[in-house]
């Protein structure tokens, strides 16, 4: 990589940020680069922080999770259309990628500076980064590149490709195996995961091909399952990890609900999966998937059989039985806290997963967001965007 081909954080074509901006009834104060997010409390002081980026805003919003969701502050970034957030609590870094701009950034996670960025097209020639994500030893960022049928891997430390691998139907979005196994790629017009060793960077592995195309998709923390949205199934697709067997949840909504054809809130998404949200939730044994259509969180049991979830209940998001979801914003996605405790639906709403109950707490509407815990000015974890735990616990 030429150095030329680096930008200068300096040089960036941000959006412009007023502080004290008022959007959805909270007010919005800049943090600067030089301010720290965590720099304000004790060393032994544990703060959870949940990172939520906004298109609309051209910035990353942060609230205090132990403080009821309350908003911190914002840091800018460059471009308006995310494709995806992920974090590495050793090394304090925070990456972004954006879709239209066609770049990888790397963000200094407590104070919100740019460490570097770069545009895929004119160092790579390679269009259209999409949800990236992080080996466990911190070294290494998988940037699937939807426009360029590959997958980058990136030095986190400068950007850097340390390698490169074909990728079919639109390289989409990535996960880091809890184990520090393997890493996982899907493609969103493709119907196989592949799986490449964490270390080597080479594909080892291919699971299916599914019935569909695999769209966001989650992991269990022992890397025995693949629970995988899958472009027009009413459910989910199941893939197991060790022998290659894949099967399927199917799964409707109930009929007091689709009787009111007004209630349906479309298919927002590219392709128009039938569902694009799924995650395990942190510390249990369930898999909640999100019915995007009709407004519901369902919520399948894994504990009796990894590879054959049972339907134990779901969440309505909606207000009305006849009035659709979601359909103002077209958010569908599907994330988690890092105990589990909490769930983002996308829209800005936040679920008590505990109680199974939506609570009156709000954050930004946004499908990327991760949360980070600090013990004082230090990260020690970082939650994936599709559930997941990575670092090590306070």
């Amino acid at each position: 990589m030429k150095p030329s081909q680096i930008r200068d954080p300096n040089n960036l074509n941000r959006r412009d940020f007023i502080t004290g901006m008022t959007t959805a009834g909270l007010t919005y104060g800049l943090l600067l680069p030089s301010t720290g997010l965590a720099a304000e409390s004790s060393p032994a002081t544990v703060k959870r922080l949940l990172y939520v980026t906004n298109n609309k805003g051209g910035r990353v919003d942060i609230f205090d999770i132990a403080a009821g969701h309350t908003f911190v502050r914002s840091f800018p970034m460059a471009g308006e259309n995310v494709g995806g957030i992920c974090a590495d609590a050793a090394s304090s870094r925070l990456f972004i990628t954006q879709q239209s701009e066609d770049t990888v950034t790397a963000y200094d996670v407590r104070t919100g500076k740019v460490l570097w960025t770069l545009n895929t097209i004119e160092t790579f020639g390679l269009d259209h980064p999409d949800r990236p994500c992080i080996t466990t030893d911190g070294s290494a960022l998988y940037v699937p590149m939807k426009g360029s049928e590959a997958t980058l891997v990136l030095d986190t430390s400068n950007g850097e490709r340390i390698a490169q691998f074909d990728r079919p139907g639109r390289p989409h979005n990535s996960w880091s195996g809890e184990q520090g196994r393997y890493m996982y790629v899907a493609g969103r017009s493709h119907h196989t995961m592949y799986l490449t060793d964490q270390r080597t960077h080479k594909v080892v592995k291919k699971i299916g091909p599914f019935s569909w195309p695999i769209r966001p998709f989650s992991v269990d923390p022992a890397e025995h399952y693949i629970y995988a949205n899958l472009t027009y199934l009413h459910g989910f697709g199941v893939g197991d990890i060790e022998t290659g067997e894949i099967t399927e949840v199917h799964h409707l909504p109930p009929w007091e609900r689709m009787q009111h054809w007004s209630a349906n809130g479309g298919l927002p998404h590219g392709d128009h999966p039938f569902s694009h949200g799924i995650a395990v939730r942190p510390g249990s044994q369930e898999v909640w998937h999100l019915d995007d259509q009709w407004g519901y969180l369902n919520i399948f049991d894994t504990s009796k059989s990894g590879f054959a979830p049972e339907f134990k209940g779901h969440i309505e998001l909606f207000d009305e039985i006849d009035q659709p979801w979601g359909k103002d914003h077209g958010n569908r996605w599907l994330a988690f806290n890092l105990d589990g405790k909490y769930c983002y639906p996308s829209d800005g709403l936040v679920v008590d997963a505990e109680a199974g109950k939506l609570t009156s707490m709000r954050i930004s509407p946004s499908e990327k967001l991760i949360e980070v815990e600090f013990r004082g000015d230090t990260a020690t974890r970082v939650s994936g965007q599709m559930g997941g735990v990575y670092g090590a616990a306070v």
